[in-house]
């Protein structure tokens, strides 16, 4: 009985401990982004173009970014009526842009090649704050075509592994507020109650077992009563 106690006290623990981080982990949410095209720098516009895209297929594909859609966001400036003299590669354009199509994050940069080096330049503007969180430079020498397959994943990932440590240390902070006093008291959330709850039947199960061990060994009692002398004939 005592071994069993002990495996429901570990489990009702189990639960009381991954709740909050369950909680912690449904806060956090991927950010949402649109992707201005790169800027060609000595590059054909074409490849360019198809290197943008690529980009957002894999900024979508890391899981981090809610990623819009060139199309949807093109159609929403367009209903904005937003005029823009030249590319938009300034911050301050960004931050125009992201707030029209009402987005959390703007990536923007460029794309040169100097010989036969490639360079991809990206930075990551917070479109509230207007501040550069995060910007990324890969060199690449060789083929054009391994940017394509290659170097804008890597660059995707590491954008993506900025925005997971800044959502992950916020949702930490949310939760740890919660349980330091800003939020309910341990005994007022659900989790806890569900525990006492596991444990009382656990407890009940317990004792409908009787005597049995876990192990499935009954104990036999003994008999301690000490005999009396033995009858004279």
């Amino acid at each position: 009985m005592k071994r069993l106690m002990s495996v429901l006290a570990v489990i009702v623990l189990c639960c009381l401990a991954a709740a909050p981080a369950a909680q912690a982990q449904k806060a956090a949410k991927r950010a949402t982004v649109a992707i201005l095209d790169l800027e060609p720098k000595g590059v054909p516009e074409n490849e360019v173009s198809a290197l943008s895209d690529r980009l957002r297929t894999e900024l979508f594909q890391t899981d981090a970014f809610d990623v819009m859609e060139r199309g949807k966001m093109q159609e929403i400036l367009r209903e904005q009526g937003f005029q823009q003299s030249g590319a938009c590669n300034s911050d301050a354009c960004a931050v125009e842009v992201g707030q029209m199509i009402g987005v959390e994050k703007m990536i923007a940069g460029s794309l040169g090649k100097v010989g036969r080096t490639y360079t991809v330049n990206l930075r990551m503007i917070n479109v509230k704050t207007g501040r550069m969180e995060r910007s990324v430079t890969k060199d690449y020498e060789g083929d054009i075509d391994k940017l394509l397959t290659n170097v804008m994943k890597t660059v995707a990932q590491v954008m993506a592994n900025s925005v997971g440590a800044q959502q992950g240390s916020a949702a930490l902070a949310a939760s740890a507020k919660q349980d330091d006093g800003g939020g309910k008291p341990i005994y007022k959330k659900w989790w806890f109650y569900a525990g006492i709850g596991g444990l009382a039947a656990g407890g009940a199960a317990a004792a409908l077992l009787g005597g049995s061990s876990s192990d499935g060994v009954t104990e036999t009692p003994v008999d301690n009563t000490i005999p009396g002398p033995p009858a004279r004939p």
